[in-house]
């Protein structure tokens, strides 16, 4: 099995849900091009107007719609930084939420699935610190920038995810990033 999760694109700087700028459109059209060299199952993403918006751009590409799951939303930063009791009940649900839905997707691993997601930085951050086992506060140290590629997977002959590659940017030309 491999999970690959995407970073939505620049979005803009307006509003509590904003869209892509027009930079953030480039980033994603690059994004999708790298994407559809790949071959994928099943496709999600955030219910976030910059993660549909790339979302839709790829799907273009890869022949592939995404299904909406509200999990996938981004978390404020500070959930990283606090330890889960202080977390509030809305923080709490959210990551729940998160998890279940994580479990559901990758439930057999061994069956050669490949799922993308289209995400955000600190939800991103919140899956590779889940599948990685190693705490959402050292999450905190990855950063997580605009349009780029996260893979993880399950090798036939290990019994645990590996990673891949983190924060992969290379599609995207310099002038945009």
């Amino acid at each position: 099995m491999r999970l690959t999760f995407v970073r939505h694109a620049e979005k803009g700087k307006v509003g509590e849900d904003p869209f892509l700028t027009k930079k953030g459109v480039k980033q994603a059209k690059h994004l999708a091009k790298r994407l559809k060299k790949e071959r994928f199952d099943e496709f999600y993403c955030s219910n976030l107007n910059r993660s549909k918006q790339t979302a839709e751009i790829i799907s273009k590409k890869i022949g592939l719609k995404p299904k909406i799951e509200k999990a996938l939303n981004e978390f404020q930063v500070e959930v990283l930084k606090k330890s889960k009791n202080k977390w509030t009940k809305e923080e709490r649900s959210h990551y729940n939420s998160l998890i279940k839905f994580l479990k559901k997707i990758t439930k057999n691993p061994k069956i050669g699935k490949d799922i993308l997601i289209s995400g955000h930085g600190i939800t991103n951050r919140i899956i590779l610190a889940f599948f990685m086992d190693f705490g959402l506060k050292n999450s905190i140290r990855f950063t997580q920038k605009e349009a780029t590629i996260n893979t993880i997977y399950w090798p036939k002959k290990y019994t645990n995810w590996r990673l891949d590659f983190w924060n992969d940017d290379h599609h995207v030309p310099n002038r945009l990033k």
